[in-house]
């Protein structure tokens, strides 16, 4: 049985989503319900769509773990020139 669900959401968001859906040829009424059928399948809403402020903790921790452990051990650079060769491959 299928049912109806209506959502007010702003003009230009509403325009930028039909248009990413679009690009992956399917229509908005499509990708609401891809979105919908995921979460009711995982029972978990994609990670990516989250901001920094309305993250899960247990993904706000995994963000802090990673960035604690690049601060004590990631590679340090005297200057954005010297990064910059490194990233070009150049000496």
């Amino acid at each position: 049985m299928n049912t109806t669900l209506q959502v007010r959401i702003d003009e230009k968001t509403k325009r930028r989503a039909q248009k990413a859906f679009k690009a992956s040829g399917i229509d908005l009424s499509s990708g609401v319900r891809l979105l919908l059928t995921h979460i009711g399948r995982t029972g978990e809403v994609p990670q990516d769509i989250f901001t920094y402020d309305n993250a899960p903790a247990s993904l706000m921790k995994q963000i802090v773990r990673e960035a604690d452990y690049a601060f004590k051990h990631g590679k340090r650079y005297t200057s954005s020139e010297e990064l910059h060769r490194e990233i070009l491959g150049k000496k």
